[in-house]
């Protein structure tokens, strides 16, 4: 049989062993025939020792000459057959010769033999010597060793593979040299980047992304997650369309962190004034909970302030239902500055041992407290400690008249424990005094000349003009200040200039229009002051001035 087998006459070979030789002969047999390209006796030898692979090896060579393909040579079954045999070398000098390097090059990657591998890359194109690195990378990754793997994804331009790995072992000086390998046009990748760097805090690093990018949505918003604050106002300055975006953020972050007032300006910055309100008015009820009302008496006329803005832009757009609205508010929360302005110095007053303002002030004002009062109480102000200031500095000051109607009014209120007993001590021994107040502490209206009483029913005002009065925010004392409106025909510079002269005492242009101007805020629709009217028009007459 092995004499047959030389002379390469594998019909007549099979024929003798079939007369009986062992399995390795029929082996030897197989190997030559299939090696020669002797299909039949290789296939009938396999069969003999029951050889699977082969026998599968065979039938696929058999379907690829059936089917006419292209990889049927010769040189190239020789080479897939050495490949199958373990005879890598043979098998791929057999790819070359055929024209298969790319073959030789795939079978030596599939080994992990990439020396090997490289020797057949001289004359393949650059896609295959990309898909060799690719796969040396590949092979560097499932072993462990992410630091070559980067480098041969990077060497093979496979750059979100590397950006991929590089994230995952958080190598920030890595991600930080594929990002600036990269131009612009590489955006998926540039992103990826980025996406790392903002989950590494390298938030610097992932800026520089995505200006390498040319995108500022996403700067600005790496800018606010980051809160790099003063880079976002920079950014804005040079695109002010991106104000709102940023601001807006900055107030809501400034609001988290208890900057109300910060956060006030931002939202105005932004363009968002009702948002800065709403700001302001839960600031507001926090400093009135907390009793911090001269922090609620600031914050309330910021309010009013910030309604006479919105009033304004709602005049500019005409509709009048809003800036009657806004208006409103401007008065109410400027009335309520000055309530929780002067109900600090009470609260403190009733809370506190000592205090340092004098006892006429004292006195002032809790008698402005208790006429702006009359109607509605505010959140947090408490009329018991109105009313007890009131009532001990009018005992000590001789109004006792207001004294005993203080004493009176907090007897109809809930007391704390610790006022209880010297508010009915006082309330007891104020009987023994006289049911009438000082003079001197009575006020007088600038305009009339009216006497008025402590206590006034009618309010803050005169009760006999209702001219109402001007307190000094000092003291609190009733100012001499009176309003008055000039002649139709006198300009509001030249009734300063006519104000700003010394009293007429003589006929003459000048002292008949400050003559008009005082007799026009004298004359009063009221006729309780036809006295004061007819006086003062006596005193023109004598002077001669009255036309």
């Amino acid at each position: 049989m092995n004499q047959y087998i030389e002379k390469k006459m594998f019909h007549t070979a099979y024929n003798v062993a079939c007369l009986g030789v062992t399995n390795n002969d029929w082996l030897n047999l197989a190997n030559e025939a299939l090696e020669n390209l002797n299909l039949e006796v290789a296939k009938n030898a396999f069969t003999r020792v029951r050889e699977l692979r082969y026998l599968e090896f065979i039938s696929n060579i058999e379907e690829r000459k059936q089917s006419k393909a292209a990889e049927t040579t010769n040189n190239l079954i020789l080479a897939d057959y050495y490949a199958f045999k373990g005879e890598f070398q043979e098998a791929a000098k057999m790819y070359k010769k055929s024209g298969n390097e790319d073959k030789a090059m795939a079978m030596f990657s599939d080994l992990r033999q990439f020396e090997n591998a490289k020797d057949f890359l001289t004359s393949s194109d650059p896609k295959n010597i990309k898909g060799l690195i690719k796969r040396q990378a590949e092979w560097c990754k499932s072993t462990n060793d992410p630091g070559s793997a980067i480098d041969l994804y990077m060497a093979a331009s496979a750059f979100t593979e590397a950006i991929e790995i590089a994230g995952k072992q958080k190598w920030t000086d890595k991600l930080v040299e594929i990002m600036r390998q990269l131009d612009k046009s590489y955006v998926e990748d540039l992103r990826g980047c980025a996406l790392h760097f903002k989950e590494l805090g390298k938030y610097e690093f992932a800026a520089e992304a995505y200006q390498k990018l040319g995108e500022l949505n996403s700067l600005v918003e790496l800018y606010i997650e980051s809160h790099q604050w003063q880079e976002a106002f920079t950014l804005c300055e040079d695109h002010p369309e991106f104000k709102e975006s940023v601001y807006i953020p900055y107030a809501n972050f400034l609001a988290e962190n208890d900057k109300f007032d910060e956060a006030q300006e931002a939202y105005y910055i932004a363009g968002k004034p009702t948002e800065a309100v709403k700001v302001l008015e839960k600031l507001t009820h926090n400093a009135v909970a907390e009793r911090r009302f001269d922090d609620a008496s600031y914050y309330f006329w910021k309010l009013s302030m910030a309604y006479l803005k919105l009033a304004n832009q709602a005049q500019s757009r005409g509709s009048e239902e809003e800036v009657n609205q806004y208006l409103d508010k401007f008065q109410d929360y400027q009335h309520r500055a000055e309530i929780y302005y002067v109900y600090q110095t009470l609260h403190r007053y009733t809370e506190e041992p000592f205090t340092s303002h004098l006892p006429e002030a004292l006195f002032n004002m809790a008698r402005f407290l208790l006429h702006n009062l009359s109607q509605e109480i505010p959140y947090g102000v408490s009329k018991v400690s109105i009313l007890y200031a009131l009532a001990k500095q009018s005992k000590n000051m001789g109004a006792y008249k207001m004294a005993r109607h203080a004493f009176d009014k907090l007897q109809q209120l809930v007391i704390p424990r610790r006022f209880q007993q010297a508010i009915d001590l006082s309330s007891i021994t104020i009987r023994s005094k006289p049911f009438q107040d000082k003079e001197e502490l009575l006020p007088m209206c600038s305009k009339c000349s009216t006497t008025n009483p402590l206590l006034n029913q009618m309010g803050n005002q005169c009760i006999n003009c209702q001219q109402p009065f001007v307190h000094s925010f000092y003291a609190f004392e009733v100012l001499p200040l009176v309003e008055f409106i000039p002649e139709n025909g006198i300009s509001d510079l030249e009734a300063v200039k006519l104000i700003n002269q010394d009293p007429p005492t003589t006929g003459g242009k000048d002292g008949r229009k400050l003559i008009k101007v005082m007799f026009r805020q004298c004359h009063s629709r009221t006729p309780t002051r036809h006295d004061t009217t007819r006086i003062l028009r006596d005193e023109i007459t004598e002077l001669g001035i009255y036309d």
